[in-house]
């Protein structure tokens, strides 16, 4: 996905895979997290909200 959107397109973006890595991750239970430097616990994110696909 690329970060504009294109017209009738839903803008959105999901984190990488978490792998240990810094940043925003995607854990393996789907839920997302942050975590602030490589190998550091990852904090728990809420996922934003969605339009479902009409």
């Amino acid at each position: 996905m690329s970060e504009t959107a294109e017209p009738g397109e839903d803008q959105g973006w999901t984190p990488a895979p978490d792998v240990g890595q810094a940043g925003a991750v995607i854990l393996e239970s789907g839920r997302w997290a942050y975590r602030y430097k490589e190998g550091a616990v990852p904090i728990l994110m809420k996922m934003p909200e969605r339009p479902n696909p009409a």
